[in-house]
């Protein structure tokens, strides 16, 4: 399987021994870390996104669950 979280020529990820953590490494020799640093960034502002877009649905889902207990 190809690494998921591979990027272009100077960045490089990986995941850590049993955990869900990411180690990071920038090779400053290969890359503009001002441009790599803004990439994560905006990966960063749409997961977070997303994980508020995931708890919106959780509680509209468990207000659901909810009233159908109450009936």
């Amino acid at each position: 399987m190809a690494n998921p979280y591979r990027s272009r020529e100077g960045l490089s990820v990986r995941q850590a021994a049993n955990s869900d953590e990411v180690q990071l490494r920038i090779d400053p020799v290969h890359g503009d870390l001002d441009e790599e640093i803004s990439g994560l960034h905006s990966q960063v502002r749409r997961l977070k996104s997303v994980a508020q877009e995931i708890e919106a649905e959780t509680r509209i889902q468990n207000d659901i669950l909810a009233d159908l207990v109450n009936l």
